[in-house]
């Protein structure tokens, strides 16, 4: 393609940025997950999340193998939302993102923990910016914005 030059876009710049905080958050949940059934060492990057995880879900009695799967099941979907944003793949990507904080929000609820609930829910609000700005910007930044065409 020669000479073609690559823009850095709006757009770009947050589906790159949302990557980049999905993959980290996927692996500071891993360290966690890994260090809290003993696979390594607790470590100061980890999410703290499996402990926070225990402490929330401590009514329902739910073994510690329960809590590490659901775990792991986060991780699953941060780093598949990190892979999608990363592709530019939005509508899978914002889907997985307001799955799971969707998800969170109304555990947090059912739970009664609001201080859990309003982290959360900050973090899906952020989301759903994100995706409003996306939506309104084109995947080629030379094209113009057609405010009809939304």
């Amino acid at each position: 393609m020669g000479n073609r030059r690559t823009m850095i876009s709006v757009r770009r710049t947050v589906l790159a940025v949302l990557s980049a905080w999905h993959g980290l958050a996927a692996v500071k949940n891993a360290c966690d997950l890994c260090a809290a059934f003993g696979f390594a060492p607790a470590a100061r990057f980890g999410s703290h999340n499996f402990a926070a995880m225990g402490k929330l879900l401590a009514p329902l009695r739910l073994p510690r193998a329960v809590l590490g799967f659901l775990l792991a099941g986060v991780i699953a979907i941060e780093a598949s939302a990190a892979l999608a944003f990363a592709r530019d793949d939005d509508e899978t990507a914002f889907a997985l993102a307001f799955a799971l904080f969707g998800s969170f929000a109304v555990i947090d609820e059912a739970m009664a923990d609001y201080e859990l609930d309003e982290t959360h829910r900050e973090i899906l609000v952020l989301v759903l910016l994100a995706y409003l700005v996306v939506a309104r910007l084109p995947k080629n930044p030379s094209s113009k914005i057609d405010p009809d065409s939304h």
